[in-house]
């Protein structure tokens, strides 16, 4: 069956000596694996479109066993990314963790769409990246509908309190008056309990739920305090990878690279 698709090669991988094996998030077909036809070669119709973050169009012989691509025109290609390593670290992660909750044959536009937003965003240098990992990672967390409850304290209800315990797992806050001794458990394995804890400020629990709650063109509204920033990605990070129950190597490489700079 031939089809006509749109969407992100989030890696591309060489295959034999010329060609190539496509991961394709798509907008009507999820994940799909696809093999590009002397993809590599500078001559082939293909290789614009075989490329490592390319946004496009793609005609493809979808068949039981293999994918074959057909045609290709790409429609966005974020070249800036290519200019920073730094920025294409992270885009590299993002695209990890995109290709990683889609599942073939169930397409998610919008978690599509945050990446896309993200790989624009740092590929015209409008944010500084960990502020895009921030925002990025928070509104996966919303996506995948494991968000934390950051309306208050799960004891008392109060929302202007200066520090907080947020419980990673069960995704609930706890201010440090109400707060104890399991509440300031931040290693799984102590006590023998795998209660997760990490700590926030109010003004870092203000940002989340900002970015959560935020439409389209506010998503990168972010606190004007580095630390605060630096502190959001941080707890973001944790929060999302232990509720995706896995490491990076993409993100290792991204926090390495950024401490060089």
């Amino acid at each position: 069956m031939v089809v006509m698709v749109e969407g992100l090669v989030t890696n591309a991988v060489n295959y034999g000596e010329t060609d190539k094996m496509l991961t394709l998030i798509t907008r009507q077909y999820g994940k799909l694996n696809v093999y590009s036809r002397g993809g590599r070669r500078i001559s082939s119709k293909f290789m614009s479109g075989s490329l490592k973050f390319t946004y496009g169009d793609y005609v493809i012989n979808k068949t039981d066993k293999l994918n074959i691509l057909q045609e290709a025109s790409p429609k966005m290609s974020f070249f800036g990314l290519h200019k920073d390593l730094s920025s294409s670290a992270l885009a590299d992660y993002i695209c990890e963790v995109l290709t990683d909750v889609t599942m073939p044959e169930e397409p998610d536009t919008e978690a599509l769409d945050l990446c896309l937003n993200c790989l624009y965003v740092l590929s015209e240098n409008k944010h500084e990246p960990d502020a895009v990992k921030a925002v990025f990672e928070w509104k996966m967390i919303e996506r995948l509908g494991v968000y934390p409850d950051l309306s208050g304290c799960r004891k008392c209800g109060r929302a202007d309190k200066e520090w907080y315990y947020l419980d990673i797992m069960n995704g609930e806050l706890t201010c440090r008056d109400c707060g104890s001794p399991e509440d300031r458990i931040t290693d799984p394995e102590e006590n023998g309990t795998a209660r997760i804890t990490v700590l926030m400020s109010g003004a870092e629990v203000y940002a989340a739920n900002r970015i959560m709650n935020s439409e389209k063109s506010k998503t990168f509204s972010l606190p004007k305090d580095k630390g605060v920033r630096k502190r959001l990605s941080e707890v973001s990070e944790k929060y999302l990878l232990n509720h995706l129950e896995r490491s990076y190597k993409t993100l290792d490489f991204y926090k390495e690279i950024s401490k060089l700079q």
